[in-house]
């Protein structure tokens, strides 16, 4: 019973450090409509882009700074530019060129989706020995500037 209770404590805890890491990144991503410009948004098709690796490394550094158990990411990486658990899925809605304009009507929203292995204490039958758990975050996008 009290290793249910544990398990059920960090299942919660992990939950809130996964949200908050997509969070993260979907705010960086929505901060400035330039993010999304010819210069730094991924052309159709491709993952790579400086908006979408600033985005994994904010969410990476935001999960490994919670000290989810299981955190994972590849050798020889560096700054937790990337992690592969847990995961991050980006995405613009719409994804075309537009969203560069921070006047888009209606706005872009930047998604974010985390995945993440969550190993329990106890895995015993019938229970499972892990559980996925998924979040997503959407943020609308904003030219946030100083006054």
């Amino acid at each position: 019973m009290i290793g249910a209770i544990a398990d059920l404590g960090r299942v919660y805890t992990s939950a809130v450090a996964i949200e908050a890491a997509a969070r993260e990144a979907a705010d960086y991503g929505s901060f400035h409509a330039i993010n999304w410009d010819a210069t730094n948004a991924p052309p159709p098709g491709d993952n790579q882009s400086k908006t979408l690796a600033n985005m994994e490394r904010r969410a990476c550094t935001a999960a490994w700074g919670s000290h989810l158990d299981g955190y994972t990411e590849p050798a020889g990486t560096l700054n937790h530019s990337t992690c592969t658990n847990p995961s991050f899925t980006f995405s613009l809605e719409p994804s075309d060129p537009s969203c560069a304009d921070a006047r888009t009507e209606p706005p872009c929203i930047v998604h974010v989706q985390a995945n993440y292995d969550f190993h329990l204490f106890l895995g015993i039958p019938p229970m499972p020995s892990s559980i996925q758990l998924t979040r997503d975050s959407r943020f609308q996008m904003q030219d946030l500037t100083p006054p």
